[in-house]
């Protein structure tokens, strides 16, 4: 397989970062050059950076704003609704710990680094926030906004009064923790294996006062139709295919555009892309097959749509190459998909 791609990260967590370093007396534009970042990656809320990028991103508006407590205080602005479909399933859960449970089952989907449990010791239970693969060893500010969001998606969830027991970091005590006990309104202490909010046991049996049983269940659904979209990989891989996917819609994607979308060198994108055995050609004609056959399943689609949605110019193009794919024309396929009976398309990567 070679060596792993760098986990990604959604820019939609990322919304308002711009305006933050601003209102905080920085340049963002500066900070974003210290790491080659085009500002356009981030207006995109639909595109994915490293985490590692994200991370030092916040530890240079940090040093550049001379706010050490910047990801703190971003996090504290920060509305969790920005991050879309997981935010909703999680605020209209029926209960606490199924909330915990889905954000276990679909951070993946929009932070890889990240990984979410929960554990439960005596009288007392410890959600649980970790980074992982970083490959860096500063990520104190990235630790600090995202547990201040994941703070104000509990108080969206029981009140905004909300406070635990305790907030743990997975980082040294800074100088100053002032700021954290006046955000988490509760006691902070530093040095643990990871990030953990101490409460009480029975707290995960806590029914979510707002919750709305209709939402909950659509966007549930949504979640787990990407799930099943993304084929069983590499995590990593998987983003790759993902920015291609989100390139395709404005036409034939370019190996630039993506590189762009994922903060990368063309140079570094083809040769991440060499050590996984592809070449992006060989990506972007897989992902095409992909998701022709999941977007041919939903008859509300049209033979046109679906040839726009994947990126060619005129049906023809795209009956000629998903004939190719499955030695079926398009319209053929679907109506064996109706019946179920249509075959696997194995993948293809000489288009």
């Amino acid at each position: 397989m070679g060596k792993r791609v760098k986990p990604m990260i959604s820019v939609a967590a990322m919304t308002g970062l711009l305006e933050a370093i601003s209102a905080a007396g920085a340049n963002p534009d500066q900070v974003l050059r210290t790491f080659e970042l085009d500002p356009s990656v981030l207006a995109n809320a639909e595109g994915f950076i490293p985490c590692a990028v994200f991370a030092q991103i916040l530890e240079e508006a940090a040093r550049a704003t001379g706010d050490d407590c910047f990801g703190l205080h971003f996090g504290e602005r920060f509305n969790p609704k920005n991050i879309g479909p997981l935010v909703y399933v999680v605020l209209n859960s029926p209960t606490i710990a199924a909330a915990d449970e889905h954000v276990a089952r679909y951070l993946k989907l929009y932070n890889q680094a990240a990984k979410v449990s929960s554990a439960v010791e005596g009288q007392f239970a410890y959600l649980r926030y970790v980074l992982a693969d970083l490959g860096i060893e500063a990520s104190r500010q990235e630790n600090e906004y995202s547990m201040v969001v994941r703070l104000n998606t509990m108080r969206m969830m029981v009140g905004s009064q909300w406070r635990p027991l305790e907030v743990q970091f997975a980082h040294e005590a800074p100088g100053q923790i002032s700021e954290h006990q006046r955000i988490c309104g509760a006691p902070v202490s530093f040095g643990y294996s990871c990030n953990n909010f101490v409460i009480e046991r029975e707290f995960l049996e806590r029914q979510v006062p707002a919750a709305d049983s209709r939402l909950y269940r659509i966007m549930k659904r949504y979640l787990e139709r990407i799930l099943e979209e993304m084929p069983p990989e590499d995590d990593t891989l998987s983003s790759l295919r993902r920015a291609v996917a989100e390139s395709l819609r404005d036409g034939e994607p370019s190996l630039s555009r993506v590189a762009k979308k994922l903060a990368m060198s063309p140079r570094n994108l083809q040769r991440q892309l060499k050590e996984y055995g592809t070449k992006f050609k060989n990506l972007v004609n897989d992902t095409r097959r992909q998701f022709a056959l999941i977007y041919l399943k939903d008859r509300k689609n049209s033979l046109t749509e679906i040839a726009f949605l994947l990126g060619y110019s005129e049906a023809s193009a795209f009956n000629r190459a998903f004939k190719r794919w499955t030695g079926l024309t398009p319209l053929v396929y679907r109506h064996q998909a109706a019946s179920g009976r249509a075959p696997a398309a194995d993948s293809t990567s000489d288009q």
